[in-house]
């Protein structure tokens, strides 16, 4: 975990704690905002302070730069120790459960006397199968349905690592680890490896002539706050940050044996022994035997070559088809990073008053990042204005303003840089309310280069009456790209019941795209969906819904994800030059 990361933390902790004392209130809405500017700074704070720049953070105001530095010098903030003493410290963990925010927790902590951190998720497992969490007035039957099912999920309480915060956590390990010369190669294991949208456990490969020498390199790690269980070649660890970790060491002739064994998924393997039972092999993390002999491989592309098999990414290992396509070398050569080239859902910094939240960086430090990726164009995609208490009239003001106010910004970039390469696309972001409306009427979708229709409330229809709703907000020429599909938040909130079958035929018949929203917290359209999508031929498009110019980075994510669904470069639209987008969006 990152020193901003336990930053944005605490402060999230303290917006918690306002939450309850204060309702929704001014403070509670900036700390959990100002955690959000911490997630995604690109540079550390400890180095920011040292440069005397904490004042240089946005959204960041005098009195809580006052308690960074202490943090920051110290470790812990005075103020805030005094803050948490006013509410149950169980309250804390239990927000780690999806769906339980900092209310709920907070009730639920008081009510049943939930004062040590440490033991509230146990004695929550035990209040919900003891059916008293509806003794709290207000909370039904259903309340404690959804927070049993969360714990279920998630591995007894403890919510599952989003993809985005496991990599740099064995990213860092990785660093330390080739630090020393014994090491040959480190990789993540299991879901991390096949990138999966989240991790329950961190396992560690290490490739080492010297294994036991390598083990004891690792065991070093700084960030190790307890050895669990100390081997040669296995051994499992605590981190400080609470997660822990299982380290596996290989020497580089059995490498590749392990590195396939210790990847998964679990389905893959079990399909793999099954189709290679009867021609009497046996496979293991050590190698595959065959009568008495055992055949080590020091990588996995002969492992698999050996079995009468291509090569299988990582990110295809599910179990959903993909041996069998390696049997007739059906693989498909999947999307990379490097194919696309450019992002159409970026929010600009231009304030008016609209239902969700407004981007905060500048369309000049957004060009420049874009310029750096060597994209071809941005397309801002704001959300749309407030649909009640505005009239038409003023709606249409606000995205005049908008556009005059984009296009000044961007030619004033371009005389800056003596003329950007990159395009600039005018787009929005639009609901698609409860009854399948959009929130902005048919005349000023026309003054759209394209929009992007999305479900941002009322996620509880059924699936019936949700699958008309998407139909109904893409019944329009500029409604080219449904948003973050299944409307799901990672560790939160569920994915919509929809006919998705009829919606991916909808789309592919009237050339509609759907997006691959890189949010880590979405991830949205999901793998599986994404595979089953294209089925009907749909186009997707890899979008980061970036608020900040360093959300930009999430686009590997997205990616990542578009090649568990088996997406190809074709299959995504924003891989083609601006030319070829522009027929495609039907846009001058």
């Amino acid at each position: 975990m990152t020193r901003n990361t336990e930053a944005a933390l605490l402060l999230e902790k303290v917006g918690a704690v306002f939450r309850v004392l204060e309702g929704d209130s001014f403070r509670s809405k900036a700390y959990f905002n100002a955690a959000v500017v911490l997630n995604n700074l690109a540079e550390s704070i400890d180095d920011l302070y040292t440069k005397n720049k904490l004042k240089d953070i946005p959204g960041i105001g005098e009195g809580m730069r006052k308690y960074l530095g202490e943090y920051i010098k110290k470790g812990k903030v005075r103020h805030f120790e005094s803050l948490f003493k006013k509410v149950p410290a169980g309250m804390f963990p239990l927000m780690e459960i999806r769906g339980i925010g900092p209310v709920t927790a907070y009730k639920i902590a008081k009510r049943f006397r939930l004062i040590k951190a440490d033991k509230a998720l146990g004695e929550l497992k035990k209040l919900v199968e003891q059916d008293r969490i509806t003794d709290i007035t207000g909370f039904r039957e259903k309340t404690t349905l959804k927070i049993k099912k969360a714990l279920d999920v998630n591995a007894g309480g403890k919510r599952r690592l989003l993809l985005a915060e496991a990599l740099p956590i064995a990213e860092d390990f990785i660093a330390y680890l080739n630090k020393s010369s014994l090491i040959v190669e480190a990789e993540p294991l299991g879901s991390l490896r096949r990138k999966v949208s989240t991790i329950g456990d961190i396992d560690m490969a290490i490739n080492s002539k010297k294994p036991v020498e390598a083990m004891k390199h690792a065991l070093g790690y700084p960030e190790i706050s307890s050895i669990i269980t100390k081997g040669d070649k296995v051994s499992h660890i605590k981190l400080k940050n609470g997660y822990e970790v299982d380290i596996k060491c290989s020497t580089p002739d059995q490498w590749g044996s392990l590195l396939q064994h210790y990847t998964g998924s679990k389905l893959h393997n079990i399909k793999l022994r099954t189709k290679t039972q009867a021609s009497g092999v046996s496979l293991s993390e050590y190698g595959i035997k065959k009568g008495e002999k055992l055949h080590k491989f020091n990588n996995e592309k002969d492992f698999y070559n050996y079995l009468g098999l291509s090569y299988i990414p990582p990110e295809l290992r599910e179990d959903r088809g993909e041996i069998e396509g390696a049997l007739k070398d059906g693989i498909p050569k999947l999307i990379k990073e490097a194919d696309i080239k450019g992002d159409l859902h970026v929010h600009s910094d231009y304030d008016y008053p609209n239902p969700h939240d407004s981007g905060v960086s500048t369309l000049e430090a957004i060009f420049d990042k874009a310029q750096q990726l060597d994209y071809e164009y941005i397309g801002f995609s704001d959300h749309n204005p407030k649909y009640l208490g505005l009239t038409e009239k003023e709606k249409e003001k606000i995205l005049i303003a908008r556009k005059r106010y984009l296009m000044s910004q961007y030619h004033a970039y371009e005389n800056k840089v003596k003329k950007s390469s990159v395009k600039l696309l005018i787009g929005l972001e639009v609901d698609i309310r409860p009854d399948g409306k959009r929130a902005v009427s048919d005349k000023l979708m026309d003054t759209l280069d394209y929009a992007i229709v999305s479900i941002h409330s009322s996620f509880e229809l059924s699936q019936k009456e949700t699958t008309e709703r998407i139909l109904d907000g893409l019944d329009h020429p500029k409604a080219l790209i449904l948003g973050h599909p299944t409307g799901r938040r990672l560790n939160f909130r569920d994915s919509l019941q929809a006919d998705w079958d009829k919606i991916f035929d909808f789309c592919a018949k009237n050339k509609k795209i759907v997006e691959i929203n890189a949010d880590p917290a979405r991830l949205d359209l999901p793998d599986d969906l994404i595979k089953e999508a294209l089925k009907f031929g749909v186009r997707f498009i890899i979008n980061t819904d970036s608020h900040y110019v360093s959300h930009m980075k999430y686009m590997k994510y997205g990616v990542w994800q578009a090649m568990r669904g088996w997406a190809r470069k074709k299959d995504i639209v924003n891989t083609l030059p601006y030319k070829d987008l522009q027929s495609v969006l039907e846009f001058k």
